[in-house]
């Protein structure tokens, strides 16, 4: 964005890139946290911005799983207690995921990801995580690691947790087959299936971002072309006037792009 803030993302070049887009690799539980949406942040943190996220799995060990929300009819109450005694996990919905799953997570849903899990994570470019658990870690003084109890029983939503698990309709296309993921007002997700070439047209004035998920890519644009792997992920500017996407073997591509203003 310092560099390119007017071609990435021309109507808004002084801000930071509307998306963050990662993989993550549980090599330990991680923490247990809730993220506020946009109207908790205007009521009680106006320094923090909400962050609802997506995620694909991309690579599960066996018996491993995440957390997504809660039981059904778990008082505030209960919640409350469960988060100060350490048996939190007990009142959330664990689910287990294959690759290729999706999973929404709206703000407001409590969450973890568990050891065992690798997945790509597509969120709102936020920093806003509110602890109630982290499994007794220690920070680098040996003291336990700030938790945001009060903050996020305040940003829970349970009712907006949704199903667990995603089950997007593919459509087959002469080239291959396609899923809309999700479709919210800060972002979309697609997942592409590459056999042949396609052409592919950045949506309106706002960047992609694409990330190559299985096989191996070269991608053609104006006046250049350049070749991607799995887990290797590329920006589209909304200059772009297309794309020639050629799968050199058959290719799973992640496309994010933010919502319009």
């Amino acid at each position: 964005m310092e560099r390119f803030g007017e071609e990435l993302f021309p109507d808004h070049p002084d801000e930071q890139f509307p998306l963050l887009v990662k993989f993550i690799d549980a090599r330990s539980n991680i923490s247990i946290q809730v993220h506020p949406d946009a109207e908790i942040c205007r009521q009680l943190y106006p320094s923090e911005r909400a962050k609802a996220e997506t995620w694909v799995i991309i690579h599960v060990e066996p018996g491993a799983a995440v957390l997504h929300g809660l039981k059904p009819n778990v008082p505030l109450e209960e919640l409350r207690r469960r988060c100060e005694d350490g048996t939190v996990i007990e009142a959330m919905r664990r689910v287990e995921v294959r690759p290729g799953d999706v999973l929404h997570l709206p703000a407001g849903t409590l969450h973890a990801m568990l050891e065992g899990v690798t997945l790509l994570e597509i969120q709102e470019p936020s920093d806003s995580t509110f602890r109630v658990y982290d499994h007794d870690r220690m920070d680098s003084d040996g003291r336990p690691r700030e938790l945001h109890l009060e903050q996020a029983l305040r940003s829970l939503r349970p009712g907006e947790a949704g199903p667990p698990l995603i089950e997007p309709r593919r459509t087959p296309h002469a080239w291959g087959s396609h899923e809309i993921l999700v479709q919210i007002d800060q972002y979309s997700v697609e997942r592409l299936y590459l056999e042949r070439e396609r052409a592919w047209r950045p949506p309106g004035r706002v960047p992609a971002v694409m990330v190559v998920i299985a096989g191996q890519l070269e991608v053609r644009w104006d006046d250049g072309e350049g070749r991607f792997v799995r887990g290797e992920t590329f920006i589209v500017p909304p200059g772009i006037e297309a794309l020639r996407l050629v799968p050199v073997e058959p290719a799973c591509v992640v496309v994010a792009t933010p919502g319009e203003r």
